[in-house]
């Protein structure tokens, strides 16, 4: 990763027809968008033919930023399922040599995120999914881009199913699976993507296997696996691919930020199967996202990084 002595965070407007603005931040002074130099990467003589596929594309992150509000969560384990996973995907992306947006709904961790990643090409935008209006012409007038991948989550809900609020329950869907949905609609609708790009969205693993309690978070990502089926072939016709990444538990940093100690911690890590003899990192889960943004032959897939596999039952 290219260092910098310092890191000043710049800020450039975008206006819309509809006068709208929007504020585009970058780790380094404007233009949003830097060259990659050639001293930063080989020169694509000397790249394979997979590493070419990254270089110079430009990606968008919605949910990139390393932590985000949540008003209220029945289970910490699920929701830190997500935290950083979208910060890490595009820690990835940059890592491969692509440009990228990083896309939340919170100004202040958009700021954090691009000061974090500290690249060159790296830029962030304030967009909520919740105002399809207004976040979609933020994509418009980020497009083209070569891909876009949706890790962003608003609230969990796990509990007993008879202290249920069902208005709390139905907030849950506005992010995760309306989300989806609109930007797979502005895609097919306004032409965001280039021909043979992707979208990538996130699932959980409880939408393959239950545990106690979550049947509605497990309906909700259990959905987001079959609307990824739906989208990849309502858009293979404009040559757009829709795949999605089914993670397990991730460890993070803010394990302890939300409240978890280290003996806490240890003991959730214990008592969870690690396949591989350890608990996956955001870099482990990223990797997934980069195999399917490249991968030219998948639509509507699912990857799953669980501790069991996709069945055979329609939701692999």
């Amino acid at each position: 990763m290219p260092s910098s002595p310092s890191i000043n965070c710049s800020m450039t407007r975008i206006s819309s027809s509809k006068t709208t603005t929007r504020e585009i931040y970058t780790s380094q002074p404007a233009p949003t968008f830097t060259v990659i130099q050639q001293s930063q990467h080989p020169p694509v003589t000397s790249m394979t033919k997979s590493a070419e596929k990254f270089l110079n594309k430009k990606v968008i992150v919605v949910g990139g930023n390393s932590g985000m509000a949540i008003p209220w969560i029945f289970d910490i384990q699920e929701v830190l399922t997500y935290l950083r996973i979208g910060f890490g995907a595009a820690q990835a992306f940059l890592d491969a040599g692509t440009k990228v947006i990083v896309i939340s709904s919170n100004q202040d961790h958009v700021k954090d995120a691009v000061k974090r990643l500290d690249y060159p090409n790296v830029a962030g935008a304030v967009g909520n999914v919740r105002e399809e209006e207004a976040f979609v012409e933020v994509l418009r007038s980020l497009a083209p881009v070569d891909h876009i991948v949706f890790s962003a989550v608003d609230i969990i809900v796990r509990g007993k199913l008879e202290e249920l609020n069902l208005e709390e329950a139905k907030h849950l869907f506005g992010v995760k699976f309306w989300g989806s949905v609109i930007i797979g609609k502005a895609v097919k609708k306004h032409n965001i993507i280039n021909p043979g790009g992707s979208l990538t969205l996130t699932s959980a693993s409880a939408g393959i296997k239950l545990g106690k309690g979550a049947a509605i978070g497990g309906a909700l990502n259990a959905g987001v696996i079959t609307l990824t089926k739906g989208l990849g072939s309502d858009l293979a016709e404009i040559k757009f691919r829709v795949n999605v990444v089914v993670p397990g538990l991730v460890k993070t940093e803010l394990w302890g930020k939300l409240g978890q100690s280290e003996e806490k911690q240890q003991e959730t890590f214990a008592n969870t199967v690690q396949p591989m003899g350890f608990v996956a990192a955001p870099d482990n889960i990223a990797e997934a996202y980069l195999y399917l943004a490249k991968a030219d032959y998948a639509t509507g897939t699912s990857i799953g990084i669980v501790k069991y596999n996709l069945d055979s039952s329609g939701l692999g």
